[in-house]
Parts: structure tokens; C-alpha cells; sequence
């Protein structure tokens, strides 16, 4: 390799981090600029609802009280399923304000509804996701109403559905992806290292043109 002189070694060195910085910066933003224009934002709801037997005087031993709260406990992921069955969300659609009816169907209600059943809990957590704050709301609560309508006919003996707090907007969490940083993080290392290869590729070549002179 030509020896260089240690002006020419400094010219190359910031010649080769400017060209890395260029990169890095055209690469970052162009991949921010992406992932800007494909984002979009999911939001999250959660209505919680009991489902259990009421533990009338005929149950009135502990052993007794004790076996059928058990027995419902069991009975939750059960009911978790059922919960997330269309059945349940084509009662839910119908239970919907027309403005957010006309937005989603019976099978956009049912992908977005997750039941939850906690352990050694009679609580199920009924989560849906939506375009926004207010479909997500309603829809997990129709959710729940339809699950307290329909479960004593598709679950004969289930237990009694209590619905807890209902959600609100403010209770609401939301989510945009995809994320505009990482993406401009990617693309700005990938920049860099194309700029680092070029660089190298740049000096190699002015190498070999001087050795042959």
C-alpha cells in the first residue's frame, strides 16, 4: 500500500466522515420518512366482569361455599373461550351505536376481542382492540353484555355475570407501529455502514491507480 502523507491521510479521514455522515443522516430520515407514512395507532380497552354462583343459605358450609367457588374458577378459561367466540360477537355487533356498527363487521368485532381468565380468580378480562379510543370502549362492552346475555344458553349452569367498571376513553391505552425512531435508527446505520464501505471501496481504488502510475 502507497505510503501517504499525513495531510492526505487528514484530507481522507474527513473526506470519509462527511461521506458517513451524509449517508447516515439520508438514511435515517428516509427510513423515518417510511415509517411515518405507514404508521398507524391501535387502541386498547378492558372491561372486567365476575362470573360466579351466588352462595345462597342452602350452601351454607364452608366446604360447600368453598367447592363451588372452585368449580368456577375452573370454569373460566372455558368461559374466556366462549367469550371470544363469534356467537357471542354477533350479539355484541348488534348491541353496537350505529356510528361505530357501520365501521366494523361481526368478524372485525370477534379479531379484535381477547378474553383474559386470571388464576385463582373469578375476574375475566375482556380486551379489544381498535381505529380508535371510543370503537375499543364499546366494543369490549358490548362484548361483556353479550357475554352476560348469551352465556346461560351457550353454558347451561354457568355462573351469574356481574360487569365491573365500565371503560372509558381516558382508560384507554394506545399503541402506533410501526416506530418512526427505530426505524430511523436502523436506517441511519445502514447509511453509515454503506458509507464506510465506500469509503474503503474509494480508497482502495485510488490505491491501486497510484501504484500503477
Amino acid at each position: 500500500m502507497k505510503n501517504y502523507s499525513a495531510k492526505e491521510l487528514i484530507q481522507m479521514f474527513w473526506k470519509s466522515v462527511i461521506l458517513i455522515l451524509v449517508l447516515a443522516v439520508l438514511g435515517g430520515g428516509a427510513m423515518g420518512y417510511r415509517a411515518k407514512k405507514q404508521q398507524h395507532t391501535t387502541y386498547s380497552a378492558s372491561q372486567e366482569i365476575v362470573i360466579s354462583h351466588n352462595l345462597n343459605e342452602n350452601q351454607s358450609s364452608d366446604d360447600g361455599q368453598d367447592s363451588i367457588t372452585n368449580a368456577d374458577m375452573n370454569m373460566m378459561p372455558t368461559y374466556a373461550a366462549i367469550a371470544e367466540n363469534e356467537a357471542i360477537s354477533e350479539t355484541a355487533h348488534k348491541m353496537l351505536p350505529k356510528s361505530i356498527k357501520k365501521h366494523y363487521s361481526v368478524k372485525d368485532v370477534n379479531d379484535s376481542v381477547k378474553a383474559v381468565a386470571h388464576q385463582q380468580s373469578l375476574v375475566l378480562t375482556i380486551k379489544a382492540k381498535a381505529g380508535s379510543a371510543k370503537a375499543a370502549v364499546e366494543i369490549a362492552n358490548a362484548t361483556a353484555k353479550a357475554v352476560k346475555k348469551d352465556l346461560p344458553k351457550l353454558q347451561p349452569g354457568a355462573g351469574t355475570v356481574t360487569l365491573l367498571a365500565k371503560p372509558t376513553t381516558k382508560s384507554v391505552t394506545s399503541e402506533t407501529l410501526p416506530h418512526a425512531k427505530k426505524y430511523a435508527m436502523v436506517g441511519a446505520a445502514m447509511g453509515g455502514l454503506i458509507g464506510i464501505v465506500i469509503s474503503f471501496v474509494v480508497i482502495t481504488l485510488k490505491d491501486l491507480v497510484k501504484k500503477r502510475k
